[in-house]
């Protein structure tokens, strides 16, 4: 218990550092844009690796639940078992649901093009998009970083820690996903309430299959989506020299 306590302030201390100032607001991110955004893609990846993998990894090793990484924890099995736990893991269904998601999309971004309109956003996330092929490739790397820092986050060490302390997995994963979906106020209420929705889908798919990667890979591949590939199709990634 005590443990517990310990592991969950350590994990909202980082939270609350992590969202403090420009990373919370949207006028300040704005603020940030040329010359010196570029700069913010190195710090935002730096931040989620010190300020959300660390102290998961940590946390876990506090709690004597490294091995959570790879194997479920026992405070998870009952919810996920409601979730359909011991489910397959239905890599094809899983990778069949990205390409057609991918690909409605790309679809409805080349028809916003022809139309002189940019890639349609469910939140206003345009600050953190790039604007050259070199800003993709550091946006690529933030997303994929994202969905791997922030799961260890908010689907393992979050849910756990407050597991510990409540003796509910369900109340742990209930406050994961509205403080995962609050990190993303800069995005407006229409992006919170869709980064709420879609970490929620997230902790679906690793209670169901009982393996954190799946929801990493699922995370990274929709980040990917957003911030690289709408709008490389929408011509918003101009050449660099």
């Amino acid at each position: 218990m005590l443990a517990s306590v310990v592991v969950l302030a350590l994990a909202l201390g980082a939270y609350a550092y992590f969202f403090k100032g420009d990373f919370g607001r949207l006028s300040e991110l704005t603020a940030f844009q040329p010359p010196g955004w570029r700069r913010r893609y190195g710090v935002w990846i730096a931040k989620s690796w010190l300020l959300f993998a660390a102290p998961a990894l940590i946390g876990l090793a506090l709690l004597g639940k490294l091995d959570a990484v790879v194997v479920m924890p026992a405070a998870f099995l009952p919810l996920a078992q409601q979730a359909g736990y011991p489910a397959p893991i239905l890599g094809e269904g899983i990778a069949i649901g990205l390409i057609a998601g991918s690909l409605i999309g790309a679809g409805w971004t080349l028809v916003r093009r022809r139309k002189g309109k940019p890639p349609a956003m469910l939140g206003d996330f345009s600050t953190l998009l790039p604007r050259d092929r070199s800003e993709g490739w550091l946006a690529a790397a933030s997303a994929i970083s994202a969905g791997i820092t922030e799961e260890l986050y908010f689907r393992l060490l979050l849910p756990l820690a407050i597991a510990g302390v409540t003796g509910s997995a369900a109340a742990g994963f209930v406050v994961a996903a509205i403080l995962f979906a609050l990190a993303h106020r800069y995005q407006r209420w229409l992006g919170v309430i869709a980064t709420g929705l879609v970490g929620v889908l997230f902790a679906y798919l690793y209670l169901q299959s009982g393996v954190l990667w799946v929801a990493m890979a699922v995370h990274a591949a929709v980040d990917l989506n957003g911030m690289v590939v709408r709008p490389a199709l929408a011509g918003m990634l101009r050449r660099t020299d």
